[in-house]
């Protein structure tokens, strides 16, 4: 009788000893991602969402607990990715949060600003005008002042500088054997991504090509569909100095905002350029 007793009260206590350390993980994760989000929101965290309290418990825990804790960039570039992932998307309602974030994170208004201005040759002007207006919006509220031009081009330099930056990323070779060989009644297209794309976006300042880089990767795993160009992307990263991780991170912080499906497209791109060693 006494060891069956004491067989029924270890099962209680070993029960009792799960429970208790399931509850506290769950508080922990709820503590750590609380912390995280009120360090950057001080109002309308964007995974509140009205009348959804486990929706909003399941998001708030693992965009600000676990997806935080895999992180290696930056808070700041973190928030600034992000804001890319949101323009892509062409979700603009998340943006002011966002925004709010990357600024008290370290961002500077032209960062922010930049980070999204580059999406243009990528998601397309309606779904950066929609997040610029956004942001601008903010910015007037905190009485910032508009950012200044940032570019370093003219219509008689673009497409020289363009080409340029082309060149040193995907390798002179490359872009003048896809140049020549383009035929003829396409060849506009050729010249507009040496001066638009490139002349007028990677040439401007603020960011640096590796930023620029990351950003474009962003941009494009995040629209989806566009896989060749997102692994030829993931390449220019790594040609640029990004790594692997830079790439990773990328991808998980795009995870909550666009689903499984296109991020296990883009960790394919990214596993065919730089695999895991």
């Amino acid at each position: 009788m006494k060891d069956i007793s004491k067989i029924i009260l270890t099962a209680f206590l070993s029960c009792t000893l799960l429970l208790g350390g399931t509850t506290a993980m769950a508080q922990t994760r709820e503590t750590a991602a609380n912390t995280a989000a009120q360090s950057l929101f001080t109002k309308n965290d964007p995974t509140d969402i009205k009348n959804e309290p486990e929706l909003s418990a399941i998001s708030k825990r693992f965009i600000y607990n676990d997806i935080n804790k895999q992180i290696k960039l930056n808070t700041a570039k973190q928030e600034l990715l992000t804001l890319v992932v949101l323009t892509a998307n062409n979700t603009p309602e998340d943006i002011p949060a966002h925004v709010e974030g990357a600024l008290r994170a370290g961002a500077t208004p032209e960062q922010i600003h930049e980070s999204i201005f580059h999406c243009t040759p990528y998601v397309g002007l309606p779904k950066v005008k929609a997040a610029l207006e956004r942001v601008g919006q903010v910015m007037e509220m905190l009485k910032i002042k508009p950012c200044a031009p940032a570019g370093t081009t003219t219509d008689q330099t673009r497409h020289e500088a363009g080409l340029a930056v082309q060149r040193a990323i995907f390798g002179a070779e490359n872009i003048d054997k896809m140049n020549a060989s383009a035929p003829a009644d396409q060849k506009h297209i050729n010249d507009y991504l040496s001066a638009n794309c490139f002349g007028d976006y990677y040439t401007r300042k603020v960011l640096d090509v590796k930023e620029r880089e990351l950003i474009t990767f962003t941009a494009i795993v995040t629209l989806g569909g566009c896989e060749p160009q997102a692994k030829a992307h993931a390449a220019a990263n790594i040609s640029v100095g990004n790594s692997r991780q830079d790439l990773l991170d990328a991808l998980t912080i795009a995870l909550p905002y666009i689903g499984y499906p296109r991020t296990l497209n883009g960790l394919s791109c990214v596993n065919a350029i730089a695999p895991s060693k």
